[in-house]
Parts: C-alpha cells; structure tokens; sequence
C-alpha cells in the first residue's frame, strides 16, 4: 500500500475557519446537496478553490445568507463565488467560543463583457 506523506490526506472534507487564510479567500461553488445531521437537514455546498475541494454546512445563520442571495430556488447557487468572514460563535454541544465562518456572496456582474456605448 503507497503512503500520502502529506497533512491534507488527514484533513476533513469541510472547510474549516483555521483553513481560511484572508477574507478574500475566493470559493466557488460547484454543487450543492441535502444532508441529515443530528436529526436536522442540512444544506451542503460544494466548494472549489484551485486545486482544493471542500464543503461547507450551512448553519442556520449561513442557510438565510444562501435564501437572501438566491430566493428562487437552491440551485441558483451554482457558478456563484464566496468568501469567508471568520467569526467568534459559541458551539451549541460544549458552549465553548470558537471561530466560525460567515459565508458571503461576491456581486453578480450582470452585463460581464458587454459594452456600454451609451446608445439607448
């Protein structure tokens, strides 16, 4: 069996708040899915960055930031790109501060590579 000498072979697949090096941190989602977490269900992002793959679970904080931004349906997500903003939260099971993530979407250019000549 060949080894993986490397950290990342260990790491989760969630992105975590000490993987997040600056708030301009570009992910862009590449997916999206359901999942049952603690009796709850909860929605997942697909993120890439470069070479990195991670997925993000939305809190219920993060989950109304996704509704704000695309209100028609979840799949409008997809293509969209986020940054992270690190936040102190308190974890719900050991009431204990930790760092959070606070996801946020980047604009949508609506009019990408279109000329405006003034002309009506």
């Amino acid at each position: 069996m060949e080894q993986n000498d490397t950290w990342a072979s260990f790491g989760s697949e969630y992105l975590k708040a000490i993987e997040v090096e600056s708030k301009d941190d570009e992910y862009a989602i590449v997916g999206y899915e359901s999942r049952e977490e603690n009796g709850k269900t909860t929605l997942v992002l697909n993120l890439e960055r470069g070479d990195i793959k991670k997925v993000f679970g939305c809190n219920q904080t993060n989950l109304y930031a996704v509704q704000a931004e695309c209100p028609n349906k979840p799949s409008e997500v997809i293509g969209r790109i986020v940054t992270f903003n690190k936040v102190q939260v308190q974890n719900p099971s050991t009431k204990q501060t930790v760092d959070g993530l606070r996801l946020q979407f980047k604009p949508v250019e609506e009019d990408a590579g279109v000329e405006d000549d003034g002309t009506m």
